[in-house]
């Protein structure tokens, strides 16, 4: 399945738009949770969350917190920021979830299709600058964007696992498989 870069963004923000925040019975109420616009802390952390243990660090959700502050003007962005990065925050945590499960499960992304869509966004940056460059704007590099294309691509492989046989949609099969992971789960929000 292709990804441009445009999707890739797309993708990294549409984890979260059909599910609810995370934070279920296993976890409290974060103060984000309460008030999302509320300043953030000074400094902001280097891990902003742990989900089952596993920590989340504030360059991992910073992709995704850059694709949606881009939308604003530059006087807004100073004024939104703290939502916007505890959305990203929300949704990266989602990803986590999913993720977590898909590798207890032993599902894994195909490794052509994994290829094919890195070697689809090389070829749209026709030379080494505008590939760097590309890369810089998504706060990327060749690596991470490889391992963010994997973890894409995994969740893909157990939401479509979760949808054979059934008539949801996969936004249905998505917030059903939330709801349950997050009961369950351990999240501690830090931002």
């Amino acid at each position: 399945m292709p990804r441009t870069p445009a999707v890739l963004a797309a993708v990294a923000l549409a984890l979260a738009a059909c599910s609810r925040p995370a934070g279920g019975p296993a976890s409290s109420p974060s103060p984000a949770a309460l008030d999302p616009g509320r300043p953030l802390p000074s400094p902001v952390p280097e891990v902003v969350a742990r989900v089952n243990g596993q920590p989340i660090r504030i360059h991992q959700i910073l992709p995704m917190a850059k694709a949606e502050l881009d939308r604003f003007s530059v006087a807004d962005r100073e004024r939104v920021k703290a939502g916007v990065l505890r959305r990203a925050l929300q949704q990266y945590v989602d990803r986590e979830l999913l993720l977590q499960e898909a590798l207890a499960r032993g599902v894994a992304a195909d490794t052509r299709q994994l290829d094919w869509a890195y070697d689809q966004m090389r070829r749209e940056h026709g030379d080494e600058a505008a590939w760097e460059e590309f890369l810089a704007g998504q706060g990327l590099n060749p690596q991470s964007l490889r391992a963010e294309l994997r973890a894409q691509h995994t969740v893909a492989a157990l939401l479509e696992r979760e949808m054979q046989g059934g008539s949801a949609t996969e936004a249905e099969v998505r917030a059903a498989l939330l709801a349950r992971l997050r009961a369950k789960a351990r999240i501690e929000l830090l931002l």
